[in-house]
């Protein structure tokens, strides 16, 4: 029987809430899992991020993967408990300084990369499926212009709740032309200040942009 990233999951869950693994433990590496459950290193790593989002595990890069499990453990994914508002306000609290961060330590190959991202969010104001794909990609770009591990960890968690089915939908019904051409002027905006090294310009520009989102969430939920 083929045995999929959920199946290996749930195997591990009910070894981790039995006690087999116990708070804090470090699970096996992904390559002794491999080969346990005869199967890729890819379904492994599935496996792994389902076990994160529900929380019981922390991967932790260069450590590896850790138990955080303890009795009593909500194990809903952190996606389906974080409402609009709450997302957008981590945001407010993370990427304003992220930007000013950008604009110390970002080098010329990370400032092309960043124009690269947005000439093809530019390209497709009729494509809100490609936008939402290389907007991710943008913002995750800045994180790594920080130089800062923390961030960009943080950053990814934002974006692993916004890749959920409920964020999903939202995205289709808020991403119209207008609404691209809104958040593409933003973005420009953002790209300047930091290629500028202008920190508190590249900030601004970034708050002006999620209160745009924040007001777009407002308006769907009227």
């Amino acid at each position: 029987m083929t045995v999929n990233a959920t199946d290996i999951a749930t195997t591990l869950k009910r070894q981790i809430s039995s006690g087999r693994f116990g708070a804090q433990d470090r699970l096996p590496p992904e390559r002794v899992l491999a080969e346990q459950y005869g199967v890729a290193r890819g379904t492994i790593r599935q496996a792994l991020r389902q076990l994160e989002e529900s929380r019981f595990v922390e991967r932790r890069p260069g450590s590896g993967t850790y138990v955080t499990w303890t009795d009593g453990h909500d194990e809903r994914p952190i996606s389906e408990v974080t409402r609009p508002m709450d997302l957008v306000d981590a945001r407010f609290a993370v990427e304003p300084q992220m930007c000013r961060l950008a604009v110390l330590h970002a080098t010329g190959a990370e400032l092309d990369k960043l124009r690269g991202y947005m000439e093809r969010m530019e390209a497709c104001e009729h494509d809100s499926a490609t936008f939402a794909e290389v907007d991710e990609a943008f913002h995750l770009a800045i994180a790594r212009c920080t130089q800062n591990p923390m961030i960009q960890w943080m950053m990814r968690k934002i974006h692993e709740t916004r890749s959920h089915a409920q964020w999903a939908r939202m995205r289709e019904l808020t991403l119209d032309p207008e609404i691209i051409r809104i958040y593409n002027r933003q973005h420009r905006a953002v790209v300047e200040a930091i290629v500028n090294r202008d920190p508190e310009a590249a900030a601004e520009a970034m708050k002006k942009h999620l209160s745009t989102a924040r007001q777009t969430l407002v308006g769907l939920a009227d």
